[in-house]
């Protein structure tokens, strides 16, 4: 995702990445006066050449804050009234020239000043997101049990650092559990909610003893919070036996990969309506009952959980993001064993480069990478 926020200028100029230019602007500056000298000493004094330099405050505030823009109207000033000499006969035309340079640096320092303070407000709004985004998804150990973990999220929205995609990961005595889900909406509302389900997935994930039950226990939490009838969440939920039996239930989300062996495939899953929406089923669940054939992971398999995001990112051709092959492709490019954090750091840039720039979602990724070592069944 995209990190942290520049810091303040000093002196109450702009901020870091508004001071990129800095050297680019004043030697703007600096050869607009120098041309607007050379050219009046050297042409006619009908050129009226001179007047060019109420340009200069304004080219100043490009890269500099208030301070300077009056200096450098000072200097315009100033030099304007050392041109007089080559036309003597139009102190008139210098004295609108001097009026016209000080209106628009007042202009230049009144924007400069309102822009300052909306990055002010902008960052520290980055910053109370990014407070909740840390409160909210809290990051994932290293390792958990014998897997190595990483997670990462990216917000379609250039300023955000949270929506409503969310995850987790647990060791308890039923296995390592995973969860990861996207919440139908936007905004705040959608990080309650998204806050909601953790919540409820943090305390019910060390009591159920089955995925169907635990997807019960949050879609009853969730019902309990929800004041708008559309609202829902998708969800999966992932468990990893001590053997390495692995099951998931899926709530209306798209299924997980297994990396292994240098392909991709999907982790069979029991199904569910998505959750907040269990009003809508006919019959209760059968929270007992098989929730998927299940699969034996082994050391060197990889597990990844995506939200939408990733999966229906499209180029200019409208064509989604082929995830499978680029996981192929990315496992016959790096030798095994796959170091999770590079994995995602990897996605989420190769999907960008793929869709077009407003073709891409809310995306959280969640990998749990089994390093090669103990057969299943003699895990430490």
């Amino acid at each position: 995702m995209r990190e942290g926020s520049d810091r303040d200028g000093q002196d109450g100029e702009p901020a870091a990445s508004g001071r990129r230019p800095r050297a680019a602007v004043l030697g703007t500056a600096l050869l607009l006066c120098t041309l607007v000298a050379v050219l009046q000493l050297s042409t006619p004094p009908s050129s009226h050449i001179a007047s060019v330099l109420v340009a200069v405050p304004a080219v100043i505030s490009f890269g500099f804050g208030p301070p300077v823009i009056i200096g450098s109207a000072a200097v315009a000033v100033g030099i304007r009234w050392l041109l007089l000499p080559t036309e003597p006969h139009r102190i008139g035309s210098a004295i609108g020239t001097t009026v016209v340079i000080c209106v628009i640096a007042a202009l230049s320092c009144f924007v400069v000043r309102h822009v300052e303070r909306e990055t002010t407000r902008l960052r520290k709004v980055v910053s109370v997101a990014e407070t909740a985004q840390r409160a909210v998804l809290r990051p994932p150990p290293e390792t958990l049990g014998p897997f190595r973990t990483a997670a990462s999220y990216l917000a379609a929205e250039q300023y955000a650092r949270i929506g409503g995609d969310l995850y987790a990961v647990v060791d308890t005595r039923f296995g390592v559990r995973a969860l990861i889900g996207d919440v139908r909406g936007k905004g705040l509302d959608a990080v309650s909610t998204a806050a909601t389900v953790l919540g409820s997935f943090h305390e019910a994930a060390y009591e159920e003893a089955t995925l169907g039950r635990l997807a019960g226990r949050l879609d009853t939490g969730l019902n309990r919070f929800l004041r708008d009838e559309e609202a829902f969440v998708t969800a999966l939920l992932i468990q990893i036996a001590p053997d390495g039996h692995t099951e998931a239930y899926s709530c209306g989300h798209p299924p997980s990969l297994v990396l292994r062996d240098g392909a991709a495939q999907e982790l069979p899953a029991g199904t569910g309506l998505p959750l907040g929406l269990s009003a809508l089923a006919s019959a209760p669940a059968d929270a007992d009952g098989p929730q998927s054939a299940g699969t034996l992971l082994r050391p060197g398999d990889t597990i990844l959980l995506y939200t939408d995001g990733i999966a229906e990112a499209r180029n200019d051709a409208g064509t989604f993001y082929p995830l499978a092959d680029r996981l192929t492709a990315y496992q016959r490019a790096h030798s095994p064993p796959v170091d999770p954090q590079h994995l995602l750091t990897w996605l989420l840039e190769d999907a960008q480069e793929y869709s077009s720039a407003d073709t891409y979602d809310d995306a959280a990724l969640l990998a749990l990478a089994w390093p090669p070592g103990p057969e299943p069944g003699r895990l430490p």
